[in-house]
């Protein structure tokens, strides 16, 4: 029996992110999985009755609140040292990357993306410094690391000189709410863009995600005939990022069923952002049956697997905008597409994921057995 402790800090209710996601799906499975241990998860806010995960799991609220760069140092080298010392854990594991500099507990960290690295200008001043100047040190201090991507885990092999050997990489997956309409006579979710077929983008309304360039695809795409609306899913992350245009429809944050109707209803995703570790859309739209535009950078061809409608440039408003119309007029090239993205999904599940992710973290006990 291990006492496991567990970073729960973004395990917020109504407001799952990816990383978000990424720790529910796998803190859920593997509690279940492994009643022989106990575990802990450790909030920075009073813990919500959804992330209850059975009776071999307890939560504690460690204040305070860590939402900025110098919060994060009080509660990772303070609160989190001393809880961990007076629950007796044995190990720490931390799904948003961040670790206390101030414990002897052995540490995993799951790094999902080093874009800091390299667009610092993509976040507000003081993130990027905090994130610049403390994840080296992470690196560092971390028994192990787990990324979601083999494009992640060389990027931090580069960035940060950790061996290969420490890394482990653990995709990300759909929900298994992502699924294909199998009604025919069902219909179609299109109350967002006043009942017109519509691409779909999902994602943040940050820089990173090419809000922009989707844009000037899009405007693009319609003046050489293009007829679907474009629906965009999402909030912005630091600041707004709304933008009128023609045809563009925003729907906000929406909840997760929700999320798989208009993805399940999409004529397709067209994800085109300059950096990703993974990008979650991308497989739930192939389990959704939906044809995918994605960008040829980082993990996105990766995690594509060949299975794309097509991988654009994400600099060439032209080529997505050209992807865009084919996807709309040739229905064999779009049936094609949506074949391929249902067998790729299957590459990836939660379940798996758990089970890495536990792997992961019993290399790291039976060094301390």
């Amino acid at each position: 029996m291990a006492r496991i402790a567990l970073n729960a800090r973004l395990l917020i209710p109504d407001r799952l992110e990816g990383i978000g996601w990424f720790t529910d799906a796998c803190y859920r499975r593997i509690i279940a999985s492994h009643p022989e241990h106990e575990f802990l998860l450790l909030f920075d806010r009073p813990p919500n009755a959804a992330f209850r995960y059975g009776p071999n799991a307890n939560s504690m609220h460690l204040w305070p609140p860590a939402r900025r760069p110098f919060l994060y140092d009080v509660w990772y080298d303070y609160s989190v040292p001393r809880a961990l010392r007076r629950w007796k854990a044995d190990v720490f594991v931390s799904t948003d990357g961040m670790l206390s500099r101030k414990t002897g507990v052995p540490q995993l960290a799951v790094f999902h993306d080093l874009n800091f690295m390299h667009h610092p200008e993509w976040m507000p001043k003081q993130e990027a410094a905090y994130y610049r100047s403390r994840f080296p040190e992470f690196a560092r201090i971390a028994e192990r690391v787990v990324t979601v991507s083999e494009f992640s885990k060389a990027d931090i092999v580069q960035q940060f000189g950790v061996t290969s050997e420490a890394i482990d990489v653990v995709y990300n997956a759909p929900d298994t709410i992502y699924a294909p309409n199998t009604d025919e006579g069902a219909p179609s979710e299109k109350r967002y863009t006043a009942n017109r077929p519509y691409f779909l983008f999902v994602g943040s309304l940050h820089p990173r995600k090419n809000m922009k360039g989707l844009l000037e695809a899009y405007a693009l795409y319609r003046a050489r005939g293009g007829a679907y609306e474009l629906l965009i899913v999402g909030a912005g992350m630091w600041t707004s990022s709304e933008v009128p245009q023609a045809g563009v429809h925003y729907a906000g944050r929406l909840g997760r069923d929700a999320l798989a109707e208009v993805m399940r209803g999409a004529a397709g995703l067209v994800f085109v952002p300059w950096f990703e570790g993974f990008g979650v859309p991308i497989v739930e739209a192939f389990a959704s049956g939906v044809p995918v535009i994605a960008s040829n950078a980082t993990a996105m061809p990766e995690v594509c697997g060949g299975a794309a409608a097509a991988l654009v440039d994400p600099s060439n408003a032209k080529e997505i905008a050209e992807a865009m119309n084919r996807l709309e007029s040739d229905g064999e090239f779009r049936a094609n597409a949506v074949k391929a993205g249902l067998k790729r999904a299957q590459d990836f599940s939660w379940d798996t994921s758990a089970r890495r992710l536990m792997a992961s973290i019993e290399k790291i006990l039976a060094n301390h057995a």
